[in-house]
């Protein structure tokens, strides 16, 4: 049987106050642009690495 208690997030715990900061908006967008960016990294490297092995 699964457990009740969900898992916590990567990121850690939530706090209201971070969605009351004037600088809410530029924070959770900058979070997002920065998992794109570490996205985008790893797919990069991992076209390099098939691309390596392509030529081998």
């Amino acid at each position: 049987m699964g457990s009740i208690i969900p898992a916590m997030s990567e990121r850690g715990l939530h706090r209201i106050e971070d969605d009351l900061a004037e600088t809410w908006l530029e924070d959770w967008a900058g979070a997002g642009v920065a998992e794109i960016e570490d996205f985008l990294a790893k797919h990069a490297a991992f076209l390099s690495f098939l691309e390596g092995h392509a030529e081998s």
